[in-house]
């Protein structure tokens, strides 16, 4: 599970309790400060609010959080107030790793496609609810809809996970809110997390141990100092024991902040094949710079004249063995080739496999063997455009897999 440092900004100061202003905490502390403080302690990634933009004024924060983002190599998702493609462009541009979107999630589902298809891996939704619904205009309005009609149709637009806030819980006991945000998990296979629902650190347990709760977003806490980002991320990062396993869905050990590494198993014997994948992988890693990608025939140190067929399979055995995942290109596999023995060692080794096939392609009898192998498929159209091509796998690929959590 990861724990996600909050700051909130308002006229740029540090606050807390930012249902309306009347509630509004400031802390002494300064952004910057809290900032650096968060990154010595260890934080894997920061969430910044700017709360003033969320509140529609006038004058907002954006200059002095740009700043920030500039300060850090450590990954940092913005939110507050964003509500066009432009403005969550800009934050791109600006050095976001994820821009979170409210309000706008729910009242305009194209908009968020949009984002998603542009920066694949990159949108976050926030999602508050109270009493059960779902709630918009910063809290305001309560919607006809409860949280488990939204989230599937979330999911298909892209999104690369939900953060559930329940703001009526607030200030109480939040077995309430845990419980909604881990049934929410349940209907997806993207990330959902925790906001709003520390205290202590015995809170930090009591959701690390919750199947499917993939981390949680804490700001109160920390400014207060009731709790230290140190201790809680020791806590989260201790193994977990869960007594009910088949509760967990694929993506529980999935979060945002750390690498995967993933094994791309392709027909390699032409040129025209190695240039193919070898632009896959660029544009797969460009999109989601936590996902590393070996192609053996490219990647490893090895002249396979020299080798027996032995210490080649030793090889390609011991990097499937050090994978997360496995991405099996099923376009001219072959039982005989060095792509179906990777297909069925990674099967026996309990790996993940995506399998990347085109709508068009004509399946023989090997591909459909293989095609019941893997875990998933992703289809692209094939066409003369190969990035266009490559940039349809690559979106599949970043709103499915998720960096691995420790």
């Amino acid at each position: 599970m990861i724990v996600i440092p909050e700051i909130q900004v308002r006229d740029g100061k540090v606050i807390t309790g930012a249902s309306n202003e009347d509630n509004d905490i400031v802390h002494e502390i300064s952004p910057r400060q809290a900032l650096q403080n968060f990154v010595a302690d260890g934080a894997q990634v920061l969430q910044i609010v700017d709360i003033d933009a969320a509140r529609s004024k006038s004058e907002h924060n954006e200059q002095l959080i740009k700043e920030l983002l500039n300060e850090t190599d450590v990954p940092i998702q913005v939110a507050g107030g964003i509500r066009t493609l432009t403005q969550i462009n800009d934050w791109f541009e600006a050095g976001a790793a994820r821009v979170v979107l409210g309000t706008i999630a729910i009242t305009d589902s194209p908009l968020v496609v949009e984002a998603a298809s542009r920066h694949p891996g990159g949108i976050i939704v926030h999602m508050a609810t109270r009493g059960g619904y779902v709630m918009i205009d910063g809290w305001r309005t309560q919607t006809a809809f409860m949280p488990q009609d939204l989230i599937r149709d979330l999911q298909m637009t892209g999104i690369a996970g939900v953060v559930h806030k329940g703001t009526d819980l607030m200030g109480s006991e939040y077995d309430e809110a845990n419980a909604l945000t881990e049934q929410m998990s349940h209907d997806v296979s993207i990330p959902v997390y925790s906001s709003g629902t520390v205290r202590t650190l015995d809170d930090i347990a009591r959701l690390h141990y919750l199947p499917n709760i993939n981390g949680v977003i804490v700001s109160h806490a920390l400014m207060t100092g009731e709790i230290a980002l140190t201790d809680a991320l020791q806590i989260a990062s201790q193994k977990e024991s869960n007594p009910n396993p088949e509760s967990v869905t694929h993506n529980v050990n999935m979060g945002i902040h750390h690498g995967i590494r993933a094994y791309l198993a392709a027909y390699n014997s032409s040129q025209a094949a190695r240039v193919w994948n070898l632009a896959l992988r660029d544009m797969i890693t460009e999109d989601n710079p936590y996902m590393e990608i070996l192609i053996p025939q490219v990647d490893l140190e090895m002249d396979a004249e020299d080798l027996s067929r032995r210490e080649l399979q030793a090889c390609y055995e011991s990097e499937l063995e050090k994978s997360d995942i496995v991405i099996l290109i099923l376009e001219g596999v072959e039982s005989e080739a060095w792509t179906g023995f990777e297909c069925g060692y990674a099967r026996a080794q309990g790996k993940y496999i995506y399998g990347v096939t085109s709508d068009e392609s004509v399946k023989g009898p090997s591909q459909r063997r293989f095609e019941a192998m893997c875990d998933e498929l992703i289809h692209f159209s094939p066409g003369d455009d190969i990035t266009k091509t490559h940039a349809e796998i690559s979106h599949a690929l970043a709103t499915r897999v998720m960096v691995q959590n420790q």
